[in-house]
């Protein structure tokens, strides 16, 4: 069934997609482990999985179906706010497997019916704000005294990471045709990397730095959403290359300003 889908793109061209995202996710993934939290959630914000996706897919669909398609995934990060929320709140109490299985749950509910919302990226940023307002809200109530640590994750780590996100962005690329733009933007936004990472720190570090670790993810995750908020808008305008230019800048200046607030707030006060 797998290579029907995917029978409109060549194997080869669907070996380079997967290795070549596995690279960018590794490369990020040992990034965000070898130089902090404040180096490590800058990159983590960015797209690394949605910035190749979205590559090869305006290689071969039009801007419109690259447009709605965007739309659809700044919806599906919605999802992604419930994902984070409901393994913070289930932590505590639950065994990693099954934290990550309630919170692919919570995900997959929000997304169903995510889906059934018009694709315009104005309303879906909008309510993109209001969903990451009101899980900051009632995720608050769950952190823990204490940071998440820094540490360098395995190679083993890495190696499951990218390839997972390679794999997720081949497959849905291929499969973009069969998928449609509403399948497409949902699974493209999948939080498969905060899966891998919430499960590894969960069992390595702790209760305490997993939910610190992901609280502030419902933050970071607004760089994705202005990725593909500014995609949305760009690609019927402009070319791809320009269309995706202004979405990473999009994604990397609201980063920038995520971190310079964080730095901020974390500075000594001097009377």
């Amino acid at each position: 069934m797998l290579e029907t889908l995917l029978s409109a793109v060549p194997l080869e061209a669907l070996a380079v997609r997967m290795l070549a995202t596995a690279f960018v996710v590794m490369a990020v993934s040992w990034a965000v482990g070898a130089f902090g939290p404040l180096i490590g959630g800058a990159l983590a914000g960015l797209p690394i999985i949605l910035g190749p996706g979205f590559y090869f897919l305006a290689a071969q669909a039009p801007a419109a179906f690259v447009a709605q398609t965007a739309s659809y995934a700044l919806l599906s990060l919605c999802a992604t706010q419930c994902f984070l929320l409901c393994y913070i709140a289930a932590a505590a109490k639950t065994p990693p497997w099954l934290c990550l299985a309630c919170a692919v749950s919570a995900w997959l509910a929000a997304a169903l019916v995510l889906r059934l919302l018009p694709a315009h990226p104005a309303a879906g940023a909008l309510l993109f704000i209001a969903v990451t307002a009101l899980c900051l809200r009632l995720g608050r109530r769950f952190v823990l005294p204490r940071g998440p640590a820094k540490g360098k994750a395995g190679f083993g780590l890495l190696a499951v990471r990218g390839l997972l996100a390679g794999t997720l962005v081949a497959v849905v690329t291929g499969a973009s045709q069969w998928l449609g733009a509403t399948g497409a933007g949902l699974l493209l936004a999948f939080p498969i990397g905060y899966s891998v990472v919430a499960v590894t720190i969960h069992q390595k570090l702790g209760t305490a730095s997993l939910i610190a670790t992901l609280y502030s993810a419902l933050l970071g995750t607004a760089s994705l959403a202005a990725f593909c908020a500014a995609l949305a808008f760009a690609a019927p305008r402009w070319t791809a290359d320009a269309a995706l230019a202004a979405a990473l800048a999009a994604s990397m200046t609201l980063t920038l300003g995520l971190v310079l607030r964080r730095r901020h707030l974390a500075a000594p006060r001097f009377r």
